[in-house]
């Protein structure tokens, strides 16, 4: 009997699960001078393909839960963190007049605005195409760049990690907003108008540069999360080719690079106390 005679002599019921086959025996009948061993075998085979693939959607949901699909990649939707905002700005006297020095003067923005003319140049050749690609992806908010550098980018079970890191990013937007009105510097194009921003260019003003500032707040605020982690260093160098980057796409002088790293080294402090209990959580996730 093969495969297909099972399939149109027996009767099946339906289930939530799977086809329950019911009419066994006489299914396993075996056809007028057989030996029924065709019969049995189909049957086996059509158990044997149930289990199979029964097993095999069980490990794919296994592996669905334990390892993120890259093309996706993480959520990085959250809810306003009105907790911690509320707390940054109990804290708004620890960090509204820090000691960032002020920005260049007009000749020495001109002078910055030249040297970004040769970056703009070197960006347009073959040999820069990784750059070009890291500069489109970093336009808008991506946390490849710090991921990868911990060991994460595709690895379920740091939800708390990536919710911290977005929650900082939400508060150092704010932060270096605060900072940028109260410069209110031009942007290079607007000092140099041969320069062709490489991407859109943000509305508000450069100095300091919020990319750069965000990324190195989180390298430190992960630094002291993670102190021993030997990506620790390496989340540094993310940060600061993520914030060259924005110098070669002409959006910023390396003064506005500069000083967001002297930004988040001086809010780093306040981001702790604000973000302990985020930290307390993504710090279970390493141990």
């Amino acid at each position: 009997m093969s495969f297909l005679d099972i399939l149109s002599e027996a009767r099946f019921t339906v289930t939530e699960v799977a086809l329950r086959l019911d009419a066994v025996q006489a299914a396993l009948e075996p056809a007028s001078g057989g030996t029924g061993s065709a019969g049995g075998a189909a049957l086996f085979a059509l158990n044997r393909n149930r289990n199979r693939n029964r097993n095999r959607n069980r490990n794919r949901n296994r592996n669905r839960n334990r390892n993120r699909n890259d093309s996706a990649g993480p959520d990085l939707s959250i809810q306003e963190p009105w907790k911690e905002r509320a707390r940054l700005h109990e804290l708004a006297a620890n960090w509204t007049d820090l000691p960032l020095a002020p920005p260049p003067d007009p000749d020495q923005l001109r002078h910055e605005a030249l040297e970004l003319l040769e970056k703009q140049h070197r960006l347009r050749q073959p040999e820069e195409a990784l750059r070009r690609e890291e500069i489109l992806t970093e336009a808008e908010l991506e946390l490849s760049r710090y991921l990868r550098p911990l060991g994460i980018e595709t690895t379920g079970g740091f939800e708390a990690t990536i919710h911290l890191m977005l929650v900082l990013m939400a508060l150092t937007d704010e932060v270096g907003l605060r900072y940028k009105a109260r410069w209110n510097v031009p942007r290079p194009n607007q000092v140099e108008p041969r320069l062709r921003p490489f991407i859109a260019q943000p509305a508000h003003a450069s100095y300091p540069s919020n990319h750069a500032f965000q990324s190195f707040a989180l390298a430190f605020v992960f630094c002291r999360l993670l102190p021993e982690h030997p990506a620790s260093s390496e989340l540094f160098r993310s940060a600061r080719r993520i914030a060259e980057n924005r110098e070669w796409a002409g959006l910023h002088y390396a003064a506005d690079t500069q000083a967001g790293y002297e930004l988040a080294r001086m809010v780093t402090p306040v981001l702790e106390e604000v973000l302990e209990p985020l930290m307390l959580a993504a710090q279970q996730e390493w141990f």
